[in-house]
């Protein structure tokens, strides 16, 4: 598995604008190899808040495909054009990516 973070800094009171951007999808969830997207908030830090886009993906080769794909260039299209409306409030971001080497489930058994 593979899991590629993208954290957003974000004016202070201002995340549910940005969290609201990711209420629904753009073609992500049909990538061969697309497992899961998580957004996380973080409030708790007095200067900003902060978004995290977390994916999941199979392998790095499907996450790249995802970046090299036209489905990836039509849901970032406002960004790079300038016209998104969360832009402004994004402060910056830093992306990370890291391969799973140990996970562990729930248990589908109760012990007794």
């Amino acid at each position: 598995m593979w899991i590629v973070m993208n954290k957003l800094d974000v004016e202070k009171g201002k995340v549910d604008a940005v969290k609201a951007r990711f209420e629904t999808t753009k073609g992500i969830e049909a990538m061969d190899g697309f497992v899961r997207m998580q957004v996380l908030t973080d409030t708790s830090d007095a200067a900003m808040d902060h978004v995290v886009i977390m994916t999941t993906w199979r392998d790095a080769e499907s996450f790249e495909n995802w970046r090299d794909s036209n489905a990836y260039k039509h849901a970032h299209k406002k960004r790079d054009d300038g016209t998104s409306e969360v832009k402004p409030i994004v402060l910056g971001n830093t992306v990370t990516q890291y391969e799973v080497a140990i996970e562990h489930l729930t248990s589908t058994e109760r012990v007794q």
